[in-house]
């Protein structure tokens, strides 16, 4: 029965492991497509876990990031941009028992070897598994409310598995995370050899293990035993990401955005508006208010956009007025960046979004939320994606662009000289942060202020903001090539940080909004949300609960169409498993609200 049981394991392995295509140790693992079966052993499983949770994770993260402005959302009604297909992919990577099977089927089959094989300790395969695992359930009762768990992966007992209620998941979820930690801390068991997180380190999964029991007391509005969690995940080092290589072919191991930025045919992903102008206020480094982490984030490949300003430094008297600072409006260009010869949107006037809802200043080009335009010809001028997480390339040019032109024949664009390759930078090598010490941080500032201890919410929120600018900024080192002259020194970071702490300790917990759902000063949880969203980039899956949770931050662009459709509280069921499962009935609309949601709302939505 046993030798019945492995070659049952070796056909799913077989399966599953199609999808590791995309993995950095590729090269150390037998081809997915020969694997014999004594080739079936619980590090292939695990490895074929942890890429179906990564590709997971990245979706989450888009998805999030999209509706939280950290990234550009193509598409003015979000109905129509999140529909049946939107949760397809995870669904897929999560529950899949044909082709490449997916987390559930292999983490069954890992518990299933471990009982089988006494003499052999799977404790810290099975523990790791079940952390993954337990962490996508909670994300999924997230996203749409509810999921198959009690029924899942019994085809022959249930063909047709019927959806558990979110509170009952996360019930589940917590279960799992509690027999995860016991068996990290029994564990005799040597780490798996395809550990790409921890490198089989228990005691830093244990750390995980108890920061995403905080994170689910945070969702649920536990506030006091997020504030006297112990044991998470408190140091940089012990961050919890994904590191993608800086192979291009068979297989591309690099960072999927920079693969889509760094191309011969310039980059293709479109910034977030939002995200830029509140990181950069006009003129850049000249202002103290510049967030130290933007040359790492975005890589400008123009000196100015259409219908937006910069500056630059006449150095042999051009202008005629001597050498010195001056201001350049650019001109409008219906070929490049086509809004800038319409006007404003009646709703977006006399508002913040007025000055970035089509172009920025200072050469940094993206979109606002919801743009549905074509796309022109600017993949060689739009703002690419930078050396954090991405790993491309740090954005080195001085703000005020030096014009030594004598005869006014040439153009500043003509010498700025920062487009975009197929290679460069970090070279792909960056990460998808899932979970870093500065989450923590922010974790806890949210909960403190929930609390009514504003203090302890800004200890917390000064600890994350220099965490996660420390973090960014050492991505530096992955483009050694760049002329680091314009980096932030520490003298700027210390400044800047306590400049931040200040404005939120000043701030009022709460405070009023304009007729368009602005604030009139920013409060303390507009500050916190906005350096939370800031901290998210590349990731954000968890900014989209901030927002439902707490109504903030208010800042936030608003869609560039007035009439956008409800937000989404909750997404529609996945499109595949509604065709497939006569038990689900498929929503409506998006109004449904997970259980943990109390109904506030944002303006911005």
């Amino acid at each position: 029965m046993k030798n019945i049981y492995k070659i049952f394991i070796a056909l799913v392995v077989t399966s599953s492991m199609i999808i590791s295509c995309e993995t950095l140790k590729q090269e150390d693992l037998a081809s997915p497509n020969a694997l014999s079966a004594d080739q079936a052993d619980p590090d292939l499983l695990l490895n074929s876990v942890q890429l179906a949770y990564r590709n997971i994770q990245g979706t989450f993260g888009n998805i999030g990031s999209q509706l939280t402005r950290i990234d550009y959302m193509f598409g003015r009604n979000y109905f129509a941009n999140y529909g049946s297909g939107t949760m397809n992919g995870i669904w897929t990577n999560f529950y899949s028992n044909t082709g490449a099977v997916g987390m559930v089927v292999n983490i069954a089959a890992i518990e299933a070897l471990d009982k089988a094989n006494p003499d052999k300790d799977l404790s810290f395969h099975v523990a790791a598994a079940k952390t993954m695992q337990a962490h996508v359930l909670m994300q999924i009762v997230d996203y749409i409310g509810k999921a198959p768990w009690s029924e899942a992966n019994k085809p022959n007992e249930f063909p047709l598995p019927k959806f558990d209620e979110g509170q009952e998941i996360y019930t589940a979820a917590l279960t799992m995370l509690n027999e995860a930690g016991a068996l990290f801390a029994s564990t005799s068991g040597a780490g798996s050899a395809t550990d790409f997180f921890y490198g089989g380190d228990a005691a830093k999964w244990t750390k995980l293990v108890n920061t995403l029991k905080m994170r689910a007391n945070l969702t649920t509005g536990n506030y006091t035993a997020v504030v006297n969690a112990t044991g998470v995940i408190t140091d940089t080092a012990d961050d919890f990401q994904f590191t993608y290589g800086t192979n291009q072919l068979s297989p591309n191991t690099q960072h999927p955005d920079f693969t889509v930025d760094y191309t011969s045919s310039g980059a293709g992903i479109y910034q977030s508006n939002w995200l830029m102008k509140t990181m950069v206020p006009s003129f850049g480094d000249l202002r103290a208010s510049t967030d130290p982490r933007r040359r790492y984030y975005f890589y400008r490949q123009n000196w100015r956009t259409p219908g937006g300003s910069s500056i630059f430094f006449d150095a042999n008297d051009v202008i005629g007025n001597g050498p010195g600072l001056y201001l350049s409006g650019g001109p409008e260009d219906g070929e490049t960046l086509s809004c800038t010869l319409e006007n404003t949107p009646v709703h977006l006037q006399f508002t913040p979004d007025e000055d970035i809802w089509c172009s920025m200043d200072m050469g940094y080009w993206g979109r606002i939320h919801g743009n549905d335009a074509g796309t022109p010809p600017d993949n060689f001028t739009r703002t690419a994606v930078g050396v954090y997480p991405a790993g491309g390339k740090f954005d080195w040019r001085e703000d005020a662009m030096t014009f030594p032109n004598t005869g006014g024949s040439a153009s500043i664009n003509g010498i700025y000289g920062q487009q975009v390759s197929q290679t460069g930078g970090g070279n792909g090598a960056g990460i998808l942060p899932i979970y870093l010490a500065s989450d923590v941080d922010f974790m806890k500032a949210e909960a403190n202020l929930a609390l009514s201890n504003p203090t302890a919410a800004s200890t917390h929120l000064e600890a994350g903001m220099t965490k996660h600018i420390a973090k960014v900024m050492s991505f530096g080192a992955l483009d050694g090539a760049a002329d680091k002259s314009q980096a932030p020194n520490a003298a700027f970071v210390t400044a800047w940080v306590a400049a931040k702490k200040a404005e939120f300790d000043a701030a009022a917990t709460n405070s009023a909004a304009d007729g368009n759902g602005f604030p009139t000063a920013k409060d303390k949880w507009d500050l916190l949300g906005e350096q939370y969203f800031i901290a998210q980039y590349g990731s954000g899956t968890d900014t989209f609960n901030f927002y439902r949770r707490t109504g903030y931050p208010r800042t936030l662009s608003r869609n560039i169409d007035p009439n956008p459709g409800t937000f989404p509280r909750t997404l529609l069921f996945p499109g595949n498993e509604v065709s497939s499962n006569s038990n689900i009935q498929q929503r409506t609309d998006n109004s449904e609200k997970v259980f943990w949601d109390n109904g506030t709302v944002n303006p911005a939505n």
